[in-house]
């Protein structure tokens, strides 16, 4: 693997003085929560194989073209209803590339610099002259990773060409955030829910910390708005019909605000990240968050990943930085667990399957993204 660190591209916003989501709170993580486990369990060599074998199988399934396939749709309750099969995907192709850096692979430089010089080529055009970076249908979570993905991209290069595709898709986050401080499936919408608005706050973060502006008044409504989405205290189950499984109706953080609205691991793991991402580590909700998750991942991972649904590998996308972040007994016991399972749902070939969801570039993406945490080269996992 190149061991080129990605030291350019600081995701993790709450770690530098004078940003904005710093502002939100001063403190630093409790002392217990910052250390670091004992050394040398993180990465084996079982994860390491996983993780070439993962690059290589998205290598050999990368279109010519720089993008990658899946299946473009919606969910419908635990399902998943594509509108276009088997079609280049935005948010697909932002999450392979996304995999390349976490696992210390860069533009223009070593084994896979032209797999990723492809696929941030390609991303770039598909940034419409509004911003918006879609196509075949995709929506506002695959403009989110791949705003992330071109934040990461121009804090290491500088391009122009990427510099000016990025704050196209900067100003339609921006510019799409409605009065509640969210965003929905599609720009513009007057509703929001709380897995998209994480979505764009991540991207927001990522790209004011490569150097594009993006105003503190976003952010600060965005906080708000993941803050109202909290459940009340005690609160153990929102909605019969919303228990997809384990953990899921009686998580900490709400799809929407209001009292029938699920609440779910997935959902709960998101709020914490974003509430990290805030600079803010001593909140009452990360407590119950970080509970709640503790109570649950072991049972939820195994329901959805025995079906190789596409909740499982959302979930643990932002589970594994919540828990990482946290550090100490929890991420120990949470990574230990996820590398288990994920080492043994990958196939001979190197791929994840996904049978519910985008497919197995998605799940391929997204499982090298979480094993390749501990090599630490996505600043967004840095403490």
């Amino acid at each position: 693997m190149n061991m080129s660190p990605l030291s350019t591209v600081v995701l993790g916003a709450a770690l530098l003085s004078g940003s904005f989501f710093r502002a939100q709170s001063p403190e630093e993580p409790p002392e217990q929560d910052r250390r670091p486990p004992e050394g040398g369990w993180e990465i084996t060599e079982e994860l390491e194989d996983a993780t070439r074998a993962g690059l290589a199988y998205l290598a050999r399934t990368q279109d010519p073209e720089g993008f990658w396939r899946g299946d473009v749709g919606y969910k419908i309750n635990s399902s998943y209803s594509p509108t276009a099969e088997n079609a280049a995907h935005v948010g697909v192709t932002a999450l392979a590339t996304i995999a390349f850096f976490a696992c210390g692979e860069v533009p223009r430089k070593g084994r896979y610099g032209k797999v990723v010089d492809r696929a941030v080529a390609w991303l770039t055009r598909q940034v419409e002259e509004n911003g918006y970076i879609t196509t075949n249908g995709t929506r506002m979570y695959s403009h989110a990773f791949a705003t992330l993905c071109l934040a990461e991209v121009y804090g290491m290069t500088t391009s122009d060409e990427v510099r000016s595709a990025l704050q196209r898709s900067v100003d339609m986050i921006i510019q799409s955030q409605n009065q509640e401080g969210g965003w929905r499936y599609k720009p513009f919408a007057q509703e929001s829910d709380m897995s998209i608005t994480v979505c764009q706050v991540v991207a927001l973060r990522a790209a004011w910390n490569s150097g594009i502006h993006v105003p503190k008044k976003a952010i600060d409504a965005a906080v708000a708005y993941v803050r109202r989405s909290a459940t009340p205290p005690g609160v153990r189950r929102i909605h019969p019909r919303w228990r997809f499984g384990p953990g899921g109706s009686s998580g900490v953080f709400r799809y929407q605000q209001g009292r029938e609205a699920r609440a779910t691991f997935p959902l709960t793991a998101a709020g914490a990240t974003t509430l990290y991402g805030a600079g803010i580590y001593r909140d009452p909700l990360l407590k119950r968050a970080l509970s709640f998750m503790e109570r649950t991942f072991d049972s939820y991972n195994r329901y959805w990943g025995k079906r190789r649904h596409y909740f499982f590998y959302y979930g643990n996308y932002y589970a594994v930085q919540a828990f990482f972040i946290a550090g100490g007994r929890r991420w120990a016991r949470y990574f230990r667990q996820v590398r288990e399972l994920l080492l043994e749902m990958q196939n001979p070939d190197g791929s994840w399957d996904c049978n519910i969801g985008p497919g197995p570039n998605f799940g391929t993406a997204v499982a090298t993204l979480i094993l390749a945490v501990p090599f630490r080269y996505l600043p967004i996992v840095q403490r």
